[in-house]
This record gives C-alpha cells, sequence and structure tokens, in this order.
C-alpha cells in the first residue's frame, strides 16, 4: 500500500476509533479533565484556549481543570501565567476550571490566596519544574490553607523525582486531611508506596495521565475506583487517546457504569467543592496480568517509539517495525495495520516540525491516537 493510500487508511481509523471510545462511555457521560494546561511552556509547546476547546470537543469532553505550562517569564511567583490562565478560563467559565499554579522563588501562599480570591478552584505544585519537595517548610502554610478551604492540590508525581515521596506525602496527608492532594500521572514515582498509603486515607488521589497501559491496570489493582481522576495532560497527552486508554483499562479491571462514571467526572467535579466520595470501594482488577510474549514485545516497542514522537523527531531506530513485525507473529493484523498507518502519518508530519518551533498538535494528536490504539488493542485486548 502506498504512502498516500496508509494516510488515507489511517483517517478511516481514526474516525473508527472515536466512535468506539464513545459505545464504551457510560451512557449520558460528559468526562471532566482533571489534568490539562494553557499557555507556553519553556521546551516549546504551546496550547491556546481556542486548541484547548478544539481538542476537548472533538473527544467530547464537557469540562477540565486548567493551568499554566512551565511558563519563561513565571518569575517572580507564577503570578503573569497565574494572571493570563485566570482570564482564558474566564472567558469559558463553564469548561474551564483555574488552578493557581506556585514556585517557592517569593511568597507562595500570598499567590495563591490572590489567586484564589480571583476565582481559582485549586492548586497546582510541580517538584520537578520547581525543584522542590512536597514538605518543604515553606509549603505547610500552602497545604494549611488548602486544609482550611478544602482544596484540591494536584501535585505533579511523574518522571524525575527524588525517593522518598510516599512518606513525605503521607505526613502531609495527616497533617492536613481537609485538602484533597491529587498524584498527577498515576503516581508512577512510586506506585505501590503510595498506593498503601491511599488505602489508609481519604485525601490522597490520582490522575490518569499517563501513556502506558500498564501504569493504569497497575494502579487500578492498587487504590479504589473513588479515589482515581481521568486526566490527559494536554499539551503533552491527547483527549481522545488518553479516554480510550482509561476507559479500556477500567473496564478490563471491572469497572461498571457507576464506577467509571465517577472516575471520569463525578469525582473531579465533587472536589472543586470540597467534597469527597462518601464510600470506598476495593481497588479493581488483579494483581497480575497474564499475556503472550510476542503482545509484550509488540507493546514495548510502542512505548519506545513514544518519545521521539513526542521530541518531534523522526521514527529513525525501526521500533515501529518491530512492533508492527511482533504483532503480526501474535495474530494481531489489524493491530499491526495501525502501526502501518502511524508509521506513514508520522513521516508526513515529522516533514512540518520546526526546530525551536512549537510542534503541529493536530498533526502529533492524529499520530498518538493511532498508536494508542495499537497499545491498547494488544495489552487489553
Amino acid at each position: 500500500m502506498s504512502e498516500a493510500a496508509l494516510i488515507q487508511r489511517a483517517e478511516e481509523l481514526l474516525a473508527a476509533q472515536h466512535e468506539r471510545v464513545g459505545a464504551l462511555l457510560p451512557a449520558g457521560c460528559a468526562p471532566f479533565d482533571a489534568h490539562t494546561h494553557l499557555g507556553l511552556d519553556e521546551d516549546g509547546h504551546t496550547l491556546s484556549v481556542a486548541d484547548h476547546l478544539r481538542l476537548m470537543d472533538e473527544a467530547g469532553v464537557r469540562a477540565a481543570n486548567v493551568f499554566a505550562l512551565n511558563e519563561p517569564d513565571r518569575e517572580p511567583a507564577y503570578r503573569a501565567p497565574n494572571d493570563r490562565v485566570l482570564e482564558w478560563a474566564a472567558e469559558v467559565p463553564d469548561r474551564l476550571f483555574p488552578f493557581v499554579r506556585l514556585s517557592l522563588d517569593e511568597d507562595p501562599l500570598g499567590e495563591a490566596v490572590r489567586c484564589l480570591d480571583r476565582g481559582a478552584r485549586g492548586i497546582k505544585l510541580h517538584p520537578r519544574a520547581q525543584a522542590f519537595r512536597v514538605n518543604d517548610p515553606q509549603l505547610e502554610a500552602v497545604f494549611a490553607l488548602a486544609d482550611e478551604r478544602r482544596l484540591p492540590v494536584l501535585i505533579h508525581a511523574g518522571r524525575g523525582l527524588p525517593p522518598g515521596m510516599p512518606l513525605e506525602l503521607g505526613h502531609v496527608a495527616e497533617r492536613h486531611p481537609g485538602a484533597s492532594l491529587i498524584l498527577a500521572h498515576a503516581a508512577i514515582v512510586a506506585q505501590a508506596g503510595i498506593g498503601e498509603l491511599a488505602r489508609s486515607v481519604e485525601n490522597i488521589f490520582f490522575d490518569s495521565s499517563t501513556w502506558s497501559p500498564y501504569d493504569l491496570l497497575n494502579l487500578l489493582s492498587l487504590v479504589p475506583p473513588e479515589q482515581v481522576l481521568w486526566a490527559s495532560d494536554i499539551p503533552y497527552g491527547e483527549p481522545l487517546a488518553a479516554l480510550n486508554l482509561f476507559v479500556r483499562a477500567a473496564r478490563k479491571s471491572g469497572a461498571d457504569d457507576e464506577t467509571l462514571r465517577g472516575m471520569l467526572c463525578d469525582t473531579a467535579r465533587a472536589l472543586l467543592e470540597g467534597k469527597r466520595p462518601e464510600t470506598r470501594s476495593a481497588p479493581l482488577g488483579e494483581a497480575e496480568l497474564h499475556t503472550s510474549y510476542a503482545r509484550v514485545r509488540a507493546s514495548f516497542y510502542l512505548a519506545s517509539a513514544t518519545p521521539l514522537l513526542w521530541l518531534g523527531m523522526p521514527e529513525i531506530v525501526g521500533f515501529l517495525g518491530l512492533a508492527e513485525a511482533a504483532l503480526q507473529e501474535a495474530g494481531l493484523d489489524e493491530q499491526a495495520e495501525l502501526v502501518r498507518c502511524a508509521a506513514a502519518v508520522w513521516a508526513e508530519w515529522v516533514t512540518t516540525v520546526v526546530p525551536g518551533e512549537p510542534p503541529d498538535l493536530v498533526g502529533r494528536g492524529r499520530v498518538f491516537r493511532l498508536l494508542n490504539a495499537a497499545q491498547a488493542d494488544t495489552v487489553l485486548g
């Protein structure tokens, strides 16, 4: 099949994915995205209000929490980026719910109060980007404020963090039970330790913004579903792809419609009002996943290719070819076709990437959704 034919086929597969994801949602469920950004990151990623809403609409997402990226003009105190996010969110107050992002360079408590008084609904902390730990003494007053006002506090818990985070978070959660701590990226920095901690307290939650179905399956086997929130992490993630992965992982783990609706929207909305689920149930799913070596190999190659896409690079290693071969060995011809089409769309998209310029998120999102569909099919069956 020619490159042009593969790209045309990709459009058909993407349309089918949209319908498939919609069919998996509980009836009448309008997803709420717990983790999104607006603005310009110093790494080059950028997202406008218009593009944010377009991505939400394409995936059927009704509303989202939103906060600033790691902006070049964040000093002092993240004031300028926070002001922009507050203004942008005010344009669509029923769809974007702003959080105040904090650094420790100048009066984090004062900045939190200033933005909350202007309409911010929660607090965002990024220990890796802003180089602090959650037990930093300067944050104690911030957590006390969140405790007093029963605010959600979303904390980066993905790559690049030092060990010891579960113990530090445990102390914060115990000292400030009114604050709802949302750990981003499924707490992949220390899933087992933080998962054990979360089962013993009511004020630790997890957002699902991670690329790997294994991370999601593991999280769902560790913590009550009432403590899990769906999230995409746009512009780094992609809402439709994130929904596809999360909903299918939840269904595979045994989530019924009511449980899934809570994870997709109800709990996130309640936290904005200072409310939490009244009950907690047992974790979903099993602690182990049984699958074939061919499926594991294909999943590994797909995951290995993803950072190249995220960085705007061509797929020069050959991961996608290896993934396609492994899928064919497993008899997964439809998934192999998804990978072939993704390779063609990727090759076309990468020609538009200009070093130093923001990437075309529409084109990258198409590639990501194709790879995501192949990954989800491969791991989640």
